[in-house]
């Protein structure tokens, strides 16, 4: 392949689906070092075009060849003859690619991080491209600067203004070729003409980087070294602009025709106001409103704290007791209904387990007698002595048929409670989210939204109604047997009070630790999940820029936070439940002593 040819794609049809290509016959030649620009009218495939040399579309037939330079950080003493040729076998070979997307993508961080994206801070660079993109009035407004954190998608950003920092972003990477996909589009003809100046024509160029750009911005045709006018998903004609004059004239008359309405255009939006000062004023008008919730918030909490010592044991109370009100919407979810339902089964339940208990030990106890009895009458067969099992069997027979029906009960009630519980809390969840204002999209990260929606919802769904279920379950057992206990060995009443002491030690520490890391791993979790959101909005960004591994290795840093505090809450509930285990062999010893005795 010539050495002058960046890329190159011969007879390439590429489709998105398994349906019939969506550019056919594509034979085009990108040169390196110089500006090419893709133009058509909408939907003819100039996007579809910078994502099939990227190998985002599946290549139904066709080859495209790229030769690669190194990034401008190390490229020194390499000539032309060193670039790799990388076929569409091995595509995965060619060299990064800055490319700013029709639809911007934005990281959920502060305006820097966006702009750098991964690379060191040049700062003569970085004021260049804050200039070339005209970013500096738009941060003199953010209360952080450029280190304000823009939020989930830029969403408080205007379309014109994240445009502007995908572009920045694509300037800033150090990559020999750049990939911008219609960066005019949100943006007034006076910022269209700044970046176009300042930053493709001056910055670009003087750096010899190669660029190409989708644009329906016909004026700056002039300045393009190399030209693709595509028509329905094929290339209609390439060539410099004067080739395509000699070429194909009634194209060019069209362009010509065009050209010259969009420069009226551009004097009729000289005298108007600017499209870009009405977004900077909303911008103003958001962080003013944001500043005064925030100062209000600020005011609250001042007047809430009188002192470090007291707002820190008003932190730990809250830390280590749930709000009844939270335990009282679940509760009314349910209705009045199930909840009696769900008691009535449980009381009867375990009153029917005491029952069963009692009903052997009377059995046994009676056995014993008739043996003793036997013994003394010099009966060889208890049943000689008229003792019968028949009676103790039957009883013993119809309890436990009776508690099989009050479990498969219990059961029942305890799944329609969650299930009717999670359903309403639910379409709550949900009617709240559809109702709720833009200020709550604003400040709040998707990831906390899936969320709320995901693990949240799982947990009122599988874990609360099973974790209710067990907790009044073990109740009952707890006052049963200590109840059976207590009338059987009154002396074990002594013992009962260190014992209970104990326990409430116990689950005092425990609450206060379960509940903080339960907050942890929920905290640990909401970073994943933004980082699964972002990485499959920006999955074409970050290939074209070969970033993967950056990615990959952040997903497993977040997941082995989250790994690590699941692994410590598992933790404190053995740490409970063997704590628990020798509280209850203490009772087992007390009795067993109080019998002996």
């Amino acid at each position: 392949m010539d050495q002058d040819i960046c890329i190159k794609i011969t007879s390439g049809y590429f489709t998105w689906t398994d349906g019939p290509p969506t550019l056919c016959n594509v034979d085009i030649n990108i040169p390196f070092g110089k500006l090419t620009m893709i133009v058509g009218q909408v939907g003819c495939g100039k996007s579809s075009l910078l994502l099939a040399a990227l190998g985002e579309m599946q290549r139904v037939s066709g080859t495209v060849t790229w030769n690669s330079l190194p990034n401008l950080e190390s490229e020194g003493d390499e000539s032309p003859t060193d670039r790799d040729a990388a076929s569409d076998g091995d595509i995965r070979t060619r060299g990064a690619v800055a490319y700013a997307s029709q639809k911007p993508w934005l990281l959920n961080a502060t305006l820097v991080e966006n702009i750098t994206f991964e690379m060191p801070m040049i700062k003569p660079r970085y004021k260049a491209v804050i200039e070339a993109c005209s970013l500096q009035p738009d941060i003199d407004i953010l209360p952080q600067g450029d280190q304000t954190e823009i939020g989930e998608r830029g969403i408080i950003l205007s379309g014109g203004q994240k445009q502007r920092i995908s572009v920045a972003r694509a300037l800033y990477q150090q990559t020999n070729l750049v990939f911008l996909d219609d960066p005019f589009s949100a943006l007034d003809i006076h910022l269209s003409d700044h970046l176009m100046q300042d930053g493709i024509l001056k910055m670009l160029r003087e750096e010899k980087r190669t660029v190409v750009l989708v644009t329906h911005k016909l004026q700056y045709l002039p300045h393009a070294d190399w030209i693709i006018a595509m028509k329905d998903g094929t290339i209609q004609t390439e060539g410099t602009l004067k080739d395509i004059q000699n070429s194909e004239p009634e194209l060019f008359e069209q362009w010509k025709t065009l050209m010259h309405r969009e420069d009226q255009e551009f004097e009729t939006e000289t005298v108007a106001a600017s499209m870009t000062d009405l977004e900077r004023k909303n911008l103003r008008r958001a962080m003013y409103s944001r500043e005064a919730g925030r100062t209000e918030e600020d005011e609250e909490d001042e007047s809430v704290e009188s002192d470090d010592d007291d707002n820190l044991s008003q932190v730990m109370r809250q830390r280590a007791t749930i709000p009844w009100r939270s335990c009282g919407t679940y509760l009314s979810s349910a209705g009045l209904l199930l909840l009696t339902l769900l008691l009535l089964s449980q009381l009867l339940k375990h009153t029917l387990m005491v029952t069963i208990d009692y009903w052997l030990a009377h059995w046994t106890s009676h056995v014993i007698a008739a043996k003793i009895d036997a013994t003394a009458k010099n009966c060889t067969i208890v049943q000689d002595c008229g003792f019968s099992h028949s009676w103790y069997l039957s009883v013993f027979s119809v309890l436990c048929c009776l508690g099989i029906i009050l479990c498969l009960a219990t059961s029942v009630a305890v799944e329609w409670t969650g299930l009717k519980v999670a359903k309403e809390l639910h379409h709550n969840l949900l009617n709240k989210i559809i109702l709720a204002p833009m200020r709550l999209f604003e400040t709040t990260p998707l990831g906390s939204i899936l969320n709320r929606f995901s693990t949240d919802t799982n947990t009122i769904d599988q874990h609360i109604p099973t974790t209710l279920e067990c907790l009044s379950r073990s109740t009952l057992l707890c006052v049963s047997a200590l109840g059976v206990i207590s009338y059987v060995t009154p002396v074990f009443l002594i013992a009962l009070l260190p014992l209970a002491v104990t326990c409430y030690f116990i689950q005092k520490y425990f609450r206060v630790a379960s509940r903080d890391l339960q907050q942890l791993e929920d905290s640990t979790q909401l970073p994943l999940l933004s980082h699964f959101s972002e990485t499959v909005e920006g999955l074409t960004t970050i290939r074209a820029l070969r970033y993967e591994p950056r990615f990959r290795q952040r997903l497993l840093q977040f997941t082995d936070a989250n790994n690590i505090a699941s692994l410590f809450l598992t933790a404190a509930n053995r740490w409970l439940e063997v704590r628990m285990e020798y509280v209850g062999a203490c009772v087992v010893l007390v009795a067993a002593c109080s019998l002996h005795h």
